[in-house]
């Protein structure tokens, strides 16, 4: 955190530069989504862009506002990158940033641009999170990116997903082979944070209302009834404090 003036003034806080990074249907979307609320939801503004161009969904969320490129051409995302960092650093915001499947995007800017030294010296804090399901190739291509070190900040958070586990199977069974994994282990050993997001019951339901998580659990002006925004509330609450245990909410934009 940057310190306050002699006045007493709040400190400002540092620009977080979020990364998702995953193969699709690993609930990278809505996991970025809840970042962008809860910043939200805490008075904070964040800038929202949406690298995805398979799938456009945090654009289709927040589509007011998201930047996007303008093609899924590899010079037209990083041109556009560039432009989410630039103002980054001119209006000292915090970015979500979805980059579909990440590998190929952060291995050509990689030559062009060491992205986690770049932050450092310009007063960012990068932050990587890798969304997984519980499938095999879910984690080769987390650990492509990982081994690959083009983008190794050191925050880094694995969010192992219960909600895209087929169902039939328990959490514990469904990510065994992930959480025994060497590449997975050696992740970890290295100072990543594994992180439960847990399956949230009526979250069909939430994407019919449209309604951001933070509205839904305190009822704001949207139609839901008392189950789903228990569901909603214990879910966020269940998350934070998760985050809160392992010492990544201070991370978060």
């Amino acid at each position: 955190m940057a310190n306050g003036d002699d006045q007493g003034t709040a400190p400002t806080p540092v620009p977080v530069l979020a990364v998702g990074l995953g193969r699709g249907f690993g609930g990278k979307s809505t996991g970025l989504a809840e970042l962008v609320w809860r910043a939200r939801h805490q008075g904070r503004d964040v800038i929202v862009a949406d690298g995805d161009v398979r799938s456009r969904t945090l654009a289709g969320l927040f589509p007011d506002e998201a930047l996007a490129p303008p093609t899924g051409e590899l010079p037209d995302i990083k041109a556009w990158l560039a432009r989410v960092l630039n103002r980054m650093i001119r209006e000292k915001r915090s970015a979500v940033l979805d980059l579909g499947g990440g590998d190929r995007v952060l291995q050509e800017y990689g030559r062009d641009l060491r992205l986690v030294e770049f932050c450092a010296r310009r007063g960012i804090e990068p932050l990587a999170l890798y969304f997984l399901g519980p499938e095999e190739e879910d984690l080769r291509h987390v650990l492509s990116i990982w081994e690959a070190g083009y983008f190794r900040p050191a925050r880094c958070l694995l969010v192992l997903n219960e909600g895209v586990i087929r169902e039939g199977r328990t959490v514990a069974g469904a990510f065994e082979r992930t959480v025994g994994d060497p590449g997975f282990k050696a992740m970890v050993g290295a100072g990543a944070v594994p992180l439960l997001m847990t399956r949230l019951a009526c979250m069909d339901a939430l994407r019919t209302l449209g309604a951001g998580f933070y509205r839904a659990a305190a009822g704001d002006g949207i139609e839901i009834d008392p189950v789903e925004q228990f569901m909603v509330e214990d879910w966020l609450a269940d998350l934070e404090a998760k985050r809160a245990r392992v010492g990544a909410s201070a991370w978060l934009p």
